[in-house]
């Protein structure tokens, strides 16, 4: 994977930042929410009432877009930025929150849909008689852009487009405003769409499957390549306790590595300065994406290093996408705050006994560079 001069320096600099990024105060998220291929919009995803349906790539199922947006704007906006507009505003209104200090929002491939619009119209009209909404909208910072401008928000705003690590760059950058003082509420988020385009354009790589299967069946019968989804998860971090907050959230690290003992040795030194040992993690959720030889390294790894904690998943519910370790997120902040857990998150072995769960640790792993990690640490209230 290329890496521009800007994410270079990011990543030569990472050490100092996540130094600084240390937390002296508990950060807590307070206010959470997710659109998704699954019924999370009301909940239902915790009822067991998950949708089955094989399918090719996984979509999300869409909100009532004019419960939320006025039908005049609604008809300019592309379903990435009603999504990032409706995320952002249940997020804040389940943490009971009117206004927020920062926005940051990851996306691994940015509002796509107006960018391949904008090029299908540049062939078609031959260069000329141009629509410029689509050119506009077409740049990353669309989604955070928008939500600045429905809360008439001034503030810090920021997106991060590092691929798979784009969410886990939106919460490293919201710990350091916290360590810093700078903020005491901070929206973060994730989005990433499915086009046509994007489909057509993928499914000449072996890279994603051709024929539909049930996405809950990916671990049962691995293949060679993933299925593709699609998701928006938000989240309103804060330095104060609520009555309703979810989790605490511990850290968050980002590494690239090629060697088992390098991982190994990373996520090692991770929990220890955070003083958790391997022991006290109760539950993983790993980054499996259903393709044999990408689980199989993760699974290895995980393995050896927590034998005595529970291994899940969260990507046979969403699809295979750069910012999917968002909605790992919602996932885990639910779970750490009672709600009963799917036996389908759990990878390959459901549990005979009921475990409590205080301590949650999500792995990203990169399906297309496969040596960049993120990790997210939460624990329970």
């Amino acid at each position: 994977m290329l890496l521009g001069l800007g994410e270079i320096i990011i990543l030569l600099y990472l050490p100092t930042l996540r130094k600084e990024a240390r937390m002296q105060s508990k950060i807590y998220i307070n206010g959470i929410h997710s659109i998704a291929p699954q019924a999370c919009f009301d909940n239902g995803f915790f009822d067991n009432t998950l949708d089955q349906t094989p399918k090719i790539f996984l979509e999300v199922i869409p909100p009532k877009y004019t419960d939320y947006i006025p039908g005049k704007k609604l008809r300019r906006m592309t379903k990435v930025i009603r999504w990032g507009l409706i995320g952002a505003q249940k997020a804040m209104e389940d943490a009971h929150v009117n206004q927020i200090d920062s926005i940051l929002v990851g996306t691994g491939n940015g509002n796509i849909s107006d960018t391949q619009k904008f090029l299908n119209a540049i062939l078609d009209n031959g260069e000329k008689m141009l629509v410029p909404t689509s050119f506009v909208q077409s740049t990353n910072n669309t989604v955070a852009g928008n939500i600045a401008l429905m809360l008439k928000n001034t503030g810090y705003n920021m997106t991060y487009t590092h691929h798979s690590t784009a969410f886990e760059m939106c919460l490293l950058d919201a710990l350091m405003q916290f360590e810093d003082k700078e903020a005491n509420a901070i929206l973060v988020g994730a989005t990433d769409e499915i086009t046509q385009e994007n489909v057509l354009l993928r499914n000449q790589c072996a890279l994603w499957i051709k024929e539909a299967i049930n996405p809950l069946d990916i671990f049962k019968i691995p293949t060679k390549a993933a299925q593709m989804g699609e998701s928006a998860s938000f989240f309103v971090l804060s330095n104060k306790k609520q009555q309703n907050t979810y989790a605490q959230l511990i850290d968050v690290d980002l590494f690239y590595q090629k060697t088992t003992d390098g991982i190994s040795n990373r996520i090692h030194h991770f929990l220890q300065k955070n003083n958790i040992r391997e022991d006290e993690v109760d539950l993983i959720l790993g980054g499996f994406n259903g393709v044999k030889k990408y689980d199989q390294t993760l699974e290895t790894l995980l393995k050896s290093l927590f034998p005595s904690s529970l291994i899940a998943a969260f990507k046979q519910f969403v699809g295979e996408h750069p910012t999917a370790s968002a909605f790992g997120m919602w996932m885990a902040s639910q779970i750490l705050s009672g709600k009963n857990i799917p036996k389908e998150i759990y990878y390959k072995h459901i549990p005979k006994e009921k475990k409590e769960i205080k301590t949650i640790l999500i792995i990203q792993k990169a399906y297309l560079s496969e040596e960049d990690y993120g990790m997210i640490l939460l624990r329970r209230i």
